[in-house]
């Protein structure tokens, strides 16, 4: 084995986290840039309200 094959699981495995944190990340903040990313162009209010179902 190579160091170099040795080299990609480690960087992988310390990769992994900062991976899931950065989706979460995008996850939890799609509500404000999904309207900007698709071409949307929502007033201010629109951006601070939040986006819920109507309790019925």
């Amino acid at each position: 084995m190579s160091i170099r094959s040795l080299r990609t699981p480690r960087l992988l495995r310390a990769s992994l986290p900062w991976l899931v944190l950065g989706l979460g990340l995008a996850a939890a903040t799609s509500p404000a840039w999904r309207p900007l990313a698709f071409g949307v162009s929502p007033s201010l209010d629109a951006l601070l309200a939040l986006r819920c179902a109507p309790a019925g």
